[in-house]
């Protein structure tokens, strides 16, 4: 995730106007380094997302494989499958069991199916369903609702956060949002911090899941 110094995560809607070059070597890096990427439908399509091109002799050098597949996440199935993200590539699209029967059969036609869930998106069974796949370094991009519900649910081994050196002033948006967490807060251990033109990449760990 990025946020601006003073807690947005979005410049007119979008995260590009908080991007920084450093912050997006890093996210290139994180990419290389995943077997799947996680991302909200409604993130995707905002910030048109397409197949991905990770480096393919930096996944050969790690032993991953060189394709990497994006999962979407959309319990409506209100989603254009002719979208970049459906051009030239299959991906997976995730699901509960009480979207519409007739819709999921459609988005098949374009898309690996799963359904997580009954009535909401169950997130360990997100990763269950991907596993099975071999997808077990899940690379959840967001956006800030998908990010509420991942920590909720107790599935996020880490959090890295590129805090970028601009001040958006009030109204932002920050990058959790959604429905409040009814069992307390989530504790995080900083991992690593770099620094570069003034903005800051963290990485923590939750609960030392991603130490282990």
């Amino acid at each position: 995730m990025v946020a601006s110094a003073d807690g947005a995560a979005a410049a007119d809607g979008l995260s590009a106007g908080l991007q920084t070059p450093g912050d997006n070597r890093v996210f290139a890096a994180l990419r290389d380094l995943a077997d799947v990427v996680l991302v909200g439908w409604s993130t995707a399509a905002a910030e048109g997302y397409g197949p991905a091109h990770p480096h393919v002799e930096t996944r050969r050098r790690w032993g991953l494989a060189p394709h990497l597949p994006i999962a979407v996440i959309s319990r409506s199935l209100r989603l254009d499958t002719g979208s970049r993200l459906f051009d030239g590539s299959r991906p997976f699209v995730v699901t509960c069991a009480t979207s519409d029967e007739r819709r999921r059969a459609e988005v098949a036609e374009h898309a690996e199916v799963l359904v997580c869930g009954d009535d909401d998106i169950d997130y360990a069974a997100v990763r269950h369903a991907l596993g099975t796949h071999g997808l077990t370094r899940v690379l959840c991009e967001g956006g800030p609702t998908i990010l509420a519900r991942t920590l909720a649910s107790g599935e996020l081994d880490e959090l890295c956060l590129t805090v970028s050196p601009r001040a958006l002033g009030p109204g932002g948006a920050r990058i959790v949002t959604g429905e409040q967490w009814g069992d307390g807060t989530r504790e995080l251990w900083l991992v690593s911090l770099l620094e570069e033109d003034g903005a800051l990449f963290l990485r923590y760990s939750l609960g030392g899941r991603a130490a282990r």
